[in-house]
């Protein structure tokens, strides 16, 4: 029950983090946000994590965690966030958080390619009803896209939330090897964290969207609150594949999306809609998320 709990408190603060992010991209660039949320989670699990080793309560590291931390910092907190970021500023918080549902079956590939698990007929019958749901998805804000160049503007927002949410699976899923050799949320944390900065910090240097934002910017409630609350996701997230299955959390806080459709009217107005089909969409993906974890 804690894992469950701590993947459903992670979605909830995903789903407002990134309603909040989708604010400031009006003024701010999205890999700025990015290096603003990241040094949030540096300083909180760097902190946490030197409190539970000096009060003692870290485990024994196994030495072969280490890198899958690193991965998992890389891969999720990098990769994944900045992806997730640049699509949500094409394609806005609704239809970019329903796309990014594909991470349960990127879950499940990456479960077949590296732990040799088959899927099952009702995971197949999942994929199917997640990949029809996001086909309504994009069906119906093509319709509503118009012109060519918009249309080229959706078509490259939705491989980049594709690829986040490839990112995010790969992370979860090193991330829980790594928790089962060192059962430490908050050491993980910390360390995949500290990647993403370095790796970040390493990109800025050549691209200035991607540098510190200026103290004007710093000021924005919706700057510092999106990052606070993803710092919060990310805890429990990790929280969750410490005490259940990659599988059932990834199922759980995908429910983000309906913390999105919930919040995104009131602080989005005249931003991003949300069409019936959009939900129907999001609704069948929801199914084939339950599907799968059924199977």
């Amino acid at each position: 029950m804690t894992g469950e709990l701590a993947a459903l408190g992670s979605a909830l603060a995903f789903g407002v983090s990134t309603v909040l992010a989708r604010r400031f991209m009006e003024a701010i660039p999205p890999e700025s946000g990015v290096l603003v949320s990241i040094v949030t989670n540096v300083v909180v699990f760097t902190a946490l994590a030197a409190i539970a080793a000096a009060r003692g309560v870290l485990p024994p590291i196994h030495p072969a965690s280490i890198p899958l931390f690193i991965l998992g910092g890389a891969a999720g907190t990098l990769l994944g966030r900045n992806l997730s970021y640049l699509s949500l500023e094409m394609l806005g918080a609704p239809l970019s958080t329903t796309i990014r549902l594909s991470t349960v079956a990127f879950t499940l590939l990456f479960g077949l390619m590296f732990l040799k698990e088959l899927p099952r007929a009702w995971q197949l019958v999942g994929l199917a009803t997640i990949s029809a749901g996001l086909w309504i998805c994009l069906w119906s804000r093509e319709r509503a896209a118009g012109t060519m160049a918009r249309r080229t503007k959706l078509a490259s927002g939705l491989l980049l939330a594709l690829a986040g949410a490839a990112g995010f699976a790969l992370g979860d899923t090193v991330r829980r090897g790594a928790l089962a050799l060192t059962p430490a949320p908050v050491l993980g944390a910390a360390v995949g964290a500290c990647t993403a900065l370095l790796g970040h910090l390493t990109w800025s240097r050549f691209h200035s969207s991607a540098r510190w934002p200026g103290a004007q910017a710093l000021r924005r409630p919706d700057l510092l609150g999106s990052a606070v609350c993803n710092t919060i996701a990310i805890l429990l997230l990790f929280v969750a594949l410490r005490h259940s299955p990659v599988a059932i959390v990834s199922v759980l806080y995908n429910l983000q999306v309906l913390v999105v459709f919930m919040i995104s009217p009131l602080l989005l107005r005249g931003q991003d809609g949300i069409t019936l089909w959009l939900v129907v969409g999001a609704a069948l993906a929801l199914a084939g998320t339950t599907m799968i974890l059924m199977g």
